[in-house]
C-alpha cells in the first residue's frame, strides 16, 4: 500500500483501479463520481479506526464489536510495555559497564 499510485494511469484512461479489478472477493469498490455510491453505514469512522468498513447489515452480523471499542490505551498495555523496557535497559546498562572499563585501558 506504501507504494499505491492510486492508478492514476488507468483512472485517466477510464478504467478501474488495478487492486479493484484483481480483488478476489470484489471486496474493494471505486465510485469515480462518488454520486453513484449507496448510501451504508460506515462501522468505525467516527471512532476514527485504522480500517472503516461499510455495512448492509447489523455489526453483529459480520461478528464485529458493538459498540465499536475506542483507540485507548489501557494500563495494562503500558505495564506490558514497561515489562519489556525494564529488562531491555539492564542489558544495555551491563553491556555500557563491561565496554567503559575496557576502553579507559588504552592509556
Amino acid at each position: 500500500m506504501r507504494k499505491c499510485s492510486f492508478c492514476v494511469q488507468r483512472i485517466d484512461d477510464g478504467k478501474q483501479p488495478a487492486c479493484v479489478v484483481k480483488c478476489p472477493t470484489r471486496a474493494l469498490t471505486y465510485y469515480p463520481d462518488w454520486e453513484s455510491a449507496p448510501v451504508m453505514p460506515a462501522y468505525g469512522r467516527k471512532e476514527r479506526l485504522h480500517m472503516v468498513y461499510a455495512l448492509e447489515d447489523d455489526a453483529s452480523r459480520y461478528t464485529l464489536p458493538d459498540p465499536v471499542p475506542l483507540n485507548t490505551v489501557r494500563s495494562g498495555q503500558l505495564w506490558k510495555w514497561l515489562v519489556g523496557l525494564i529488562p531491555g535497559a539492564i542489558a544495555l546498562a551491563w553491556l555500557w559497564n563491561r565496554v567503559a572499563p575496557e576502553e579507559g585501558q588504552d592509556d
